[in-house]
């Protein structure tokens, strides 16, 4: 029963998308766009998040009263022969977003990794976050019922030090009922990093105090 009200709903949905139209001025423009802020929003189910490992809380603690948090923005990723233009400064301005939220000031890095902890010195900054995604997947979870990805590793150190990294890793898909209800737009995976995420980010910074 369950299934089939989900059916005839997704069958709705798509039938609306084609319907709901009108002409303007001799060119079809689609109304339908976001209907609110949850369409274009996923609901993630957080696969895994770790506890942080690797170097100790001391030895990335900061002796400075004022700390600067360097987010190294990872490239733009892709899936198989699918591209993803611009999700590299998503993920990196999101990042930076849970560091600010941590009570952190930061900085955004956009340099090739050797060259990163140099470039983060030079800038005043204090400490090195380098993220690294090992999985990123947009699949217009609303509309095709597969799921969107986001997996990711997030690792910490002293930007004199940056041998000395402490680290987390997180994971999520989107939570299919939920897309196939409210995602009429395409929620990008990026989205999928929510409050379970900024928790996490807290967590690893915590260690730096």
């Amino acid at each position: 029963m369950l299934l089939w009200i989900f059916r005839r709903f997704f069958q709705f949905k798509v039938n609306f998308f084609m319907e709901f139209q009108v002409n303007y001025l001799g060119k079809t423009v689609l109304i339908l766009s976001c209907v609110g802020l949850i369409s274009c929003s996923a609901v993630p189910v957080v696969t895994q998040q770790t506890q942080p490992t690797g170097a100790t809380s001391q030895a990335i603690h900061s002796a400075t009263t004022k700390s600067l948090v360097c987010v190294v923005h990872p490239g733009d990723q892709a899936h198989g022969q699918e591209k993803y233009p611009g999700s590299g400064a998503e993920i990196g301005q999101r990042v930076e977003k849970a560091v600010q939220q941590a009570g952190w000031q930061t900085v955004a890095i956009k340099v090739d990794a050797g060259q990163s902890a140099a470039e983060c010195t030079r800038r005043g900054g204090t400490h090195l976050l380098e993220t690294r995604v090992t999985h990123y997947e947009d699949n217009l979870t609303g509309w095709t019922l597969n799921p969107d990805r986001i997996e990711l590793q997030l690792r910490l150190s002293p930007a004199s030090q940056p041998a000395q990294v402490r680290q987390v890793s997180y994971e999520a898909r989107s939570n299919l009922l939920a897309s196939a209800i409210v995602e009429w737009g395409n929620a990008k995976p990026v989205s999928l990093l929510k409050g379970d995420f900024d928790s996490l980010v807290s967590r690893l910074l915590s260690d730096a105090r």
